[in-house]
């Protein structure tokens, strides 16, 4: 929702456009973040706010990180500094946050196009075809589980995951696992174990775009057959297990999309 409502035009001395493509221009390092004017941004989106009939909460919060890197980086470039060379090298940290918030943004963006692509093609849920019997015993009243679950069930994990950074404490860039390691990872698990629960991959995950990251690892493995997903009854736990396609998918491996 609140990705939809980030698509508006900003315009400002060194650029005018939608902010999509204002992400894609810093990504490509054909824009230095330093350099916008960023007071701006942060007063058209306040406007752009003012301008909506039913203001949504999860979108304001969502953004209010962003604007809090704009308006720090726009006062350290007013205020004098007293050292020159820790001035320069704390808005450098301070661009690269912003930077990293802005691909967080981009990578929210990306995996709602899927889904809705998805959607659009009727992708609603996904059942096992063809599946070689496993040795457990299947009940006959296991439910398929739909993307919607999927979602909830990232909704509720969301919640949950904290920001770890405090503000007057410089702490290291994480290394964010990529779509295909993460694929890596349950698939390596389903090999050591028949079934795996769905929450138990999230609970590992300390980074709100590691937990998306994890949503797309399993789409992208549910697409091709390499797992399933069911639930032993509404509302309960998701579980991941071994599709037809394991072994295939785990030997050739994802590719970055």
């Amino acid at each position: 929702m609140f990705i939809d409502e980030l698509n508006y035009t900003v315009q400002i001395p060194t650029f005018e456009g939608p902010l999509e493509l204002l992400l894609r221009l810093i990504e490509r390092e054909e824009l230095d973040i330093t350099t916008i004017a960023l007071a701006q941004v942060t007063d058209q989106y306040v406007v752009h706010v003012r301008n909506w009939s039913a203001p949504d909460p999860a979108a304001l919060s969502a953004f209010l990180v962003l604007a809090a890197r704009l308006l720090l980086i726009k006062s350290r470039a007013l205020l004098p500094r007293p050292n020159a060379a820790n001035a320069s090298a704390d808005t450098v940290d301070d661009s690269e946050r912003l930077i990293q918030q802005l691909r967080e943004y981009q990578c929210y963006k990306q995996v709602a196009t899927l889904l809705q692509t998805w959607q659009e093609h009727g992708y609603r849920s996904y059942t096992r075809q063809d599946a070689p019997p496993l040795p457990e015993a299947r009940s006959a009243d296991k439910l398929d589980v739909t993307v919607g679950e999927l979602l909830a069930a990232i909704q509720q994990r969301l919640q949950l995951t904290l920001p770890l950074e405090l503000p007057t404490v410089p702490l290291p860039t994480p290394k964010i696992m990529t779509v295909p390691e993460m694929a890596s990872r349950i698939q390596d698990r389903l090999i050591q174990q028949e079934w795996i629960c769905f929450d138990d991959v999230l609970s590992l995950q300390t980074y709100r775009i590691e937990i998306i990251v994890a949503l797309w690892s399993l789409l992208e493995l549910l697409k091709r057959q390499a797992v399933v997903v069911e639930q032993e009854e509404l509302f309960g736990l998701i579980r991941i297990g071994r599709g037809p396609h394991l072994e295939t998918v785990r030997q050739q491996g994802l590719t970055e999309t």
